[in-house]
């Protein structure tokens, strides 16, 4: 080819990808456990916990409820993240890997590892002794007893090191993970997967949710195991979740001799109604409901046609009815309690959940989940909207371009059946719609199930280029929970 000067001084084509809505929630459970080695972590199966925390743990057995979901679901739970609640302050620690190595390769070893240990770098020569039996032997060589800054011990569940650091007067105690020419070998650097472990104190609700939220987001479940969920702590879990506008839902759960009392202002139902709690399911049973609970959450299969299902009737093979008695179903209905009982035709026996409630405005579980991930989706999407735009007027232009993005989240709740159309409302519900809306949005909604507001910009809102006014109005249905038949012969 003769000299030429390149096409695409003219023409240049510029290769581009309008990118997917990103990634959905999960509504995955957080299970808080005193027992938990790590901070926060993320285990995709029932037999990955046991190998952390034994197959005779409580742990174990939630996650084995957890992860079966519940009959007839489409989708199974896909991850569970257990954080552990401190009771008390805990030393800092790095959390070694699991060991790769035997312990005839580890008698071989010979170098040094070092981590910054309150603010000072220190540096721990090793040389192992061939004379070793145990990796618990080897870790008094890592650390010897006298050593007054750390102290090694092995996990032989994990099969892995632990490094705490040693409490010492005027220190905080903190340490960062290990490096060095044998860190990796043991387990003990970030590369070899090792974890940093610096929460210390005592945890409030408030705490060690910040630090599960600084680990992930992607979880809409909180729940928990073991002996430090007293009373007055999961008071504080209610409360802390109360106030993070309707974005978790709080499994609580217990078998209190009160909530089989009818009325009974002393019962933790009755404290969950006197103080305004939102997005709280009281369940009465053990960790084996409360996992079926959290493990149908998480096994709603959004992308399903007609997929919505409500918590009522949900039931999962070996799990035991709580509630067996007639009166004891009564009074904790009364009390504000979700429960597992044991049901009776003239033949037959079912067990399943019952009186599926959520304490606050949305009144049963299932309303609650559907509007955690549908708000899930509505972020998601008009944060694409915003990165992938390159400008938004404050004009028509801009508004149909909100009303574009807010249509996938809202289409996928239709096919999913979190919207329906033709629910008839109240003369008060129309009047206050149609009064916040401007126009007549109670006839559309009554019509489409849904019905979204995109209003005028003031002259404020577009010089600090703040959000255009959005409303969104939608009807799910609900869902028939119980059945009244006249049966009438006519003779």
């Amino acid at each position: 080819m003769l000299p030429s000067i390149p096409m695409k001084r003219i023409v240049s084509i510029n290769p581009a990808v309008i990118g997917s809505a990103g990634t959905a929630l999960n509504l995955n459970t957080v299970l808080l456990s005193q027992n938990s080695i790590y901070p926060v972590y993320e285990y995709p199966s029932a037999e990955a916990v046991a190998e952390v925390f034994g197959y005779d743990s409580p742990e174990y057995q939630f996650a084995q409820g957890y992860f079966a979901g519940f009959i007839g679901a489409t989708v199974s739970p896909q991850a569970l993240f257990i954080a552990r609640f401190n009771t008390e302050t805990s030393p800092a620690k790095v959390l070694g890997a699991p060991l790769k190595i035997t312990l005839d390769e580890l008698k071989k070893l010979n170098g040094y590892i070092e981590a910054t240990v309150n603010g000072t770098l220190l540096r721990k020569n090793i040389a192992f002794n061939a004379e070793i039996t145990s990796f618990s032997e080897a870790a008094n060589w890592i650390t010897p007893q006298n050593d007054p800054d750390l102290r090694c011990v092995f996990d032989p569940v994990r099969q892995a090191f632990v490094i705490s650091v040693l409490p010492q007067e005027g220190k905080s105690g903190s340490i960062s993970a290990f490096t060095g020419t044998i860190a990796d070998q043991l387990g003990l650097s970030t590369a070899a997967g090792a974890v940093v472990d610096n929460s210390v104190v005592a945890d409030t609700a408030a705490t060690v949710m910040k630090r599960v939220s600084n680990y992930t987001l992607n979880f809409a479940v909180i729940s928990f195991v073991g002996s430090a969920f007293n009373t007055d702590r999961r008071k504080d879990f209610a409360l802390w979740n109360s106030r993070q506008e309707s974005r978790y839902w709080f499994v609580d759960y217990e078998q209190e001799p009160n909530a089989l009392i009818p009325n009974n202002p002393k019962s933790h139902g009755a404290w969950i109604e006197e103080n305004a709690i939102d997005g709280t399911t009281l369940i009465y049973g053990n960790l084996t409901h409360a996992a079926l609970a959290c493990g149908y959450a998480a096994s709603i299969n959004f992308d399903e046609a007609n997929g919505n299902t409500t918590m009522e009737f949900r039931r999962q093979a070996g799990v035991k009815a709580a509630v067996t008695q007639e009166d004891e179903a009564t009074a904790l209905e009364s009390n504000g309690y979700t429960y597992y009982g044991a049901w009776a035709t003239a033949n037959d026996r079912f067990m399943f959940f019952a009186n599926t409630r959520v304490s606050g405005q949305f009144k049963w579980a299932n309303g609650y989940l559907n509007q955690i991930y549908l708000n899930a989706q509505f972020q998601l999407a008009f944060i694409n909207m915003l990165i992938s735009a390159k400008s938004i007027l404050y004009n028509d232009t801009g508004k149909a371009l909100h009303r574009a993005t807010a249509k996938d989240p809202i289409d996928q709740m239709i096919n999913f059946g979190g919207i329906q159309d033709g629910v008839e409302l109240s003369e008060q519900q129309k009047a206050l719609v149609n009064r916040q809306a401007g126009f007549d949005a109670a006839s559309q909604i009554f019509l489409q199930g849904w019905c979204l507001l995109v209003g005028n910009a003031t002259t404020q809102i577009r010089q600090n280029r703040a959000s255009l006014p959005l409303v969104f109005w939608y009807t799910d249905g609900s869902s028939v929970h119980k059945i009244n038949l006249s049966s009438i012969n006519i003779q």
